[in-house]
């Protein structure tokens, strides 16, 4: 067997090892984003990834918005990112990036979109870490041939 061909075994074998009980191999990742700005606050968010655009769409309060999708497990490079818009507060933030929620969320990742910031929950209850609104406001998200207009 080639040297070239053993790494890429081994990496494979270390890979299904470290994502035992995780992220299985081959198996989907969820994410799912719910507004708890509280009643009457609705807010605007905008997902995509480098691949997939998966559009604008408005939650009022305690409404959800999730997908599906098969992470790219060996090189752990998958990445979604949210732009969000809650009152005149705009931010983005890394919704999944697989490096990191391979072991923070393994196939469940759960945001709240928080007064203080979205936030991603614990598997056994409370938050991981939360992302905060900046001071500073932006320009927010529109709708106009699947990108963001900054």
């Amino acid at each position: 067997m080639s040297f070239l061909l053993k790494k890429l075994v081994l990496l494979i074998l270390l890979q299904v090892t470290l994502s035992q009980g995780k992220l299985f191999p081959y198996g989907k990742a969820h994410v799912r984003l719910t507004n708890l700005l509280g009643p009457g606050s609705s807010v605007t968010i905008h997902c995509q990834s480098k691949d997939d655009d998966l559009g604008v769409h408005v939650l009022p309060f305690k409404d959800s918005f999730e997908w599906s999708f098969k992470p790219n497990f060996l090189v752990l490079t998958t990445l979604f990112f949210c732009k969000i818009q809650w009152q005149d507060k705009v931010m983005s933030f890394d919704s999944y990036r697989e490096a990191r929620d391979i072991e923070d969320c393994g196939k469940f990742c759960y945001w709240d979109i928080t007064p203080n910031g979205p936030c991603m929950l614990k598997h056994d209850g409370g938050y991981d870490f939360c992302y905060y609104w900046p001071k500073k406001t932006i320009v927010g998200i529109e709708q106009g041939h699947g990108k963001d207009i900054p």
